[in-house]
């Protein structure tokens, strides 16, 4: 159970299969792409000249106004509930702790109600470290050797973005670009990834976004959905996250932030206790 929990954190959620289930609500998946179509005009590629100059130089407005929302910071912290739902389980209420020095260390506690911390993870760009406290067992891997427990391609700045809330796989080489009254959505490629976004007409937003493996023997994809934004000074920060997971089954996860700083002293305790096993 601990490889699907830190699966599950490379994918931006914390789960905690690391101890019995308890009955909670079904968590429900929002329907992908979500748009307007009421009224909508399609930006695809053009014969004609003038249109295709006309639909790159909106592409390039588009992209900047999403990175222009990018979110920036030197130290974050947040604390979070999570429910999560899988085929065989659920569980709801799970306590979350998230701590991030900007492009070098993620620190991530988990916690159940009554029974307390039951995981803490240190993340580097360099090496994975997990405690395993219901069961005493301690993983330490190179990241780049960390496949057995991720069972994804990742590197760290994409799971750094990925928590903030900044757009994941993102490239200029966008195509399928619709636009309607309240969203835009469109579709990029990446190395290993096809990505759709949505984001929201007025401010380039994140509303959803779905990652989905170009190798057609894994069959996996990652829906995300945005919503909730508060403001922190000029962050607009996702306080309410819903992620759908597929592969040979499926795994959602709903993520409420009520508590977000941005470039705060933290600090990143980790210590093994005496006994634990080394996996």
């Amino acid at each position: 159970m601990m490889k699907q929990t830190l699966a599950l954190i490379v994918l931006g959620i914390i789960s905690t299969g690391l101890f019995s289930c308890r009955h909670s609500r079904q968590i429900s998946r929002v329907s992908f792409p979500v748009a307007d179509s009421s009224k909508h005009i399609e930006n695809n590629n053009s014969a004609d000249s003038a249109s295709a100059a006309a639909a790159t130089a909106y592409n390039k407005e588009l992209l900047a106004g999403i990175r222009n929302n990018y979110i920036s910071f030197n130290t974050f912290s947040a604390k979070l509930k999570i429910d999560f739902e899988t085929e065989s389980k659920q569980m709801s209420g799970i306590n979350a702790n998230m701590r991030m020095q900007k492009d070098s260390l993620i620190w991530i506690s988990v916690s159940a109600p009554i029974i307390g911390e039951v995981a803490r993870v240190v993340i580097t760009p360099d090496s994975l470290k997990a405690v395993d406290k219901f069961h005493k067992k301690v993983y330490l891997r190179a990241l780049k050797d960390a496949k057995d427990i991720l069972n994804i391609p990742f590197d760290f700045r994409t799971l750094q973005d990925m928590i903030i809330g900044n757009p994941i796989y993102l490239t200029d080489s966008i195509y399928q670009v619709v636009k309607t009254p309240a969203v835009i959505s469109f579709t990029c490629d990446s190395t290993f990834f096809t990505s759709i976004f949505n984001v929201f007409a007025d401010d380039y937003g994140l509303q959803q976004s779905k990652v989905m493996d170009k190798d057609e023997t894994h069959k996996r994809s990652i829906e995300l959905t945005y919503g909730e934004y508060k403001s922190q000074g000029k962050i607009k920060f996702a306080t309410r996250r819903r992620v759908f997971v597929e592969e040979k089954s499926y795994t959602k996860v709903n993520m409420d932030f009520n508590k977000v700083d941005f470039d705060q002293p933290v600090t990143f305790p980790f210590t093994v206790p005496s006994g634990y096993s080394k996996e």
